[in-house]
């Protein structure tokens, strides 16, 4: 069961990731111009899933504790890329938040940084997704035997 709630959770959290980067790209595209649609709408949508993103990562977290526990003393055995995802994760959404609190238009210099710590972190998010893929199609498989013999 908690196999299957994580893997739930994974897909969930790899669905708002997509739409999070897709969204904020799209802002980034319209304050440029290439888009013409209304921005304000594109920019609710990106907060929202933002935030969504913001508090739904948690029981990823929590479901993978042990392994941030023991990051302090296994550091050079750990995924860079997950421990460089992590970091950046924080980045981004520190920034994105400051940005939703203050008001702050997205042309600042914070605004840029969140932008760049966000396609910084899409690129290390589906690195880290196609790093986890066998394992995820392992519990897919898992659940659906299990599904078929209930």
């Amino acid at each position: 069961m908690k196999k299957q709630r994580t893997f739930y959770i994974d897909l969930v959290l790899a669905a708002i990731c997509l739409l999070t980067l897709i969204t904020g790209l799209i802002i980034h595209a319209a304050g440029h111009g290439i888009v013409q649609s209304n921005v304000k709408i594109w920019r609710v949508t990106h907060i929202v899933w933002g935030v969504l993103f913001l508090i739904l990562p948690t029981g990823h977290i929590r479901a993978h504790r042990g392994w941030y526990k023991s990051l302090p003393e296994r550091f050079r055995q750990r995924s860079k890329v997950t421990v460089c995802l992590s970091a950046v994760y924080l980045l981004t959404s520190a920034t994105g938040l400051i940005l939703i609190l203050h008001r702050e238009n997205a042309g600042t210099h914070l605004g840029i940084l969140h932008y760049q710590a966000g396609i910084l972190f899409g690129i290390l998010a589906i690195w880290h997704l196609c790093g986890r893929m066998k394992i995820l199609l392992t519990m897919r498989k898992n659940i659906e035997k299990r599904s078929q013999k209930g």
